[in-house]
Parts: C-alpha cells; sequence; structure tokens
C-alpha cells in the first residue's frame, strides 16, 4: 500500500517536472519568434531610411555622388558671395561720399565759403574743416549769429545721409584761462559739443554723434603766423568710411 502510495507521487513529480519544461520550450519558442519579428521590422525601417536618405542627398546636392566634393562647392560658392557683397558694400559706400562731398562743395560754392570752408575725401572718409570765425567769436563757444545758416544745412545734410560723424574743436596755441574754459581743452571741446548739441535739438539721431576736442595739439598751420594760427583754430566734421561700412554689414 505504502510502495502504491510513493510510486504515485512519483509518477505526478515526474508529470509536473515535464510540464514545467514544456513551458519554458515554448515561452522560448514565442521569444524567438518576437526577436525575430523585431528583427525584420528594424531591418525594413533601415531599409527605408536609407532610401530617404538617399533621396534627399540626390534632390539637395544635384546628383553630387560624395560628400567632400560638394563641401567644396559650397565653401567656394559662399566665399563668392561674401566677396561679391563686399565689394558691392564698397561701390554703395564710395557713391554715398562721393554724393556727400559733391553736396557741401555746391554749398561752399554757392554761399562764396571756400577761405572758409575746406573738403574732402581721403582714405579715413570725407572730411570738413570750418574755420571758427564761422560759428564762434573768438575766445567763446556760443554760436554768432552768421552760424545758423552753415548749421541748418549741415542738419539737412546729416538728414540725407545720417551716418555716424565725428566732431572735433582744435585751436590755436595762445593760452586762454578764463572762468568758462580754463585751457584750450575746455574750448575745443566745448565747441565740439555744442555742434552736437545744436544737431540734436533738430531731431538728429544723438548716436550718430561723437564729440572730441585736441586744443592746440592738431596743428595744420604755423602757430608762429597769424594765418597759421587762423588755420589751426577750426572745427571738424568727419564722415567715417570704416563706422559707415560697419552700418551696412549691421555691426552697429
Amino acid at each position: 500500500m505504502l510502495n502504491r502510495s510513493l510510486k504515485k507521487q512519483s509518477n505526478d513529480d515526474q508529470e509536473e517536472e515535464g510540464g514545467w519544461i514544456l513551458t519554458f520550450s515554448d515561452m522560448m519558442t514565442l521569444l524567438l519568434a518576437f526577436f525575430v519579428l523585431l528583427y525584420s521590422m528594424s531591418k525594413i525601417d533601415t531599409d527605408k531610411y536609407q532610401g530617404i536618405v538617399e533621396s534627399l542627398k540626390s534632390t539637395l546636392t544635384g546628383a553630387v555622388t560624395t560628400e567632400k566634393p560638394q563641401g567644396h562647392i559650397i565653401q567656394d560658392t559662399d566665399l563668392k558671395v561674401e566677396a561679391e557683397n563686399i565689394e558691392n558694400l564698397n561701390n554703395v559706400l564710395e557713391k554715398e561720399m562721393k554724393d556727400i562731398l559733391n553736396q557741401i562743395n555746391e554749398f561752399i560754392a554757392v554761399n562764396n565759403l571756400s577761405s572758409k570752408i575746406n573738403a574732402f575725401s581721403n582714405q579715413d572718409g570725407v572730411v570738413v574743416k570750418i574755420a571758427d570765425d564761422v560759428l564762434f567769436n573768438s575766445g567763446e563757444a556760443e554760436f554768432n549769429p552768421d552760424s545758423k545758416v552753415l548749421l541748418n544745412y549741415l542738419v539737412e545734410l546729416v538728414h540725407r545721409f545720417p551716418y555716424p560723424i565725428r566732431v572735433e574743436g582744435h585751436t590755436d596755441n595762445r593760452p586762454i584761462n578764463t572762468d568758462k574754459f580754463p585751457s584750450n581743452w575746455e574750448l575745443s571741446t566745448i565747441r565740439a559739443c555744442n555742434v552736437i548739441r545744436y544737431f540734436i535739438e533738430k531731431g538728429l539721431n544723438p548716436r550718430l554723434f561723437s564729440a572730441e576736442g585736441f586744443a592746440e595739439f592738431r596743428p595744420i598751420g604755423d602757430n608762429n603766423t597769424d594765418s597759421g594760427r587762423s588755420k589751426n583754430r577750426r572745427v571738424e566734421l568727419i564722415y567715417k568710411k570704416e563706422r559707415i561700412m560697419d552700418i551696412f554689414r549691421g555691426n552697429n
């Protein structure tokens, strides 16, 4: 009886072990099928992706098949376009400089001011040298009554050509020592600032202007003569090529 019971239990254990093996085998088969399916899907996606890439390359490169030459073509084209842009900017700049200079010289001729105002172009840009007595009385920084004709013309000019301008004040070497102007530094600087203030009061953009005073230390004439000292007492307006080119390029 006992032997029969033990035998039955042994048979039951074997059946349970066999069932576990069958279940594990089925699971492995399913997993294998699942991974095969994933691989096939992955293979299809890769093929599709490769086809899309090749299609885009063909469209974008115009049937250029190698990547390196295409890179060189783009680089050469970019350099050519950049060179053309720079040349165009230079041409526009030169035209603007000529127009500014021509209009100033026309004003000088019409108003018989050639002995008082000198306008010319150089490597820096357009320079306008104005004798101090056209704008100021001797030793003063307030405008004299006759100055408004020139100042108002300059306002109109800057309206037409709204580019950066540096305004410089210069004196001769004769010393000054007053409550307003302890030295020529103050006189030259305040004169330049007053010109800019007039422009701003007439509605011009303050960002266009900068002021500098050089006292007697940038002479263009001989300070030992009356005529030389007269040349040295001046205000200069300078349209700077470099600053205008920065604006053309969009570098404010």
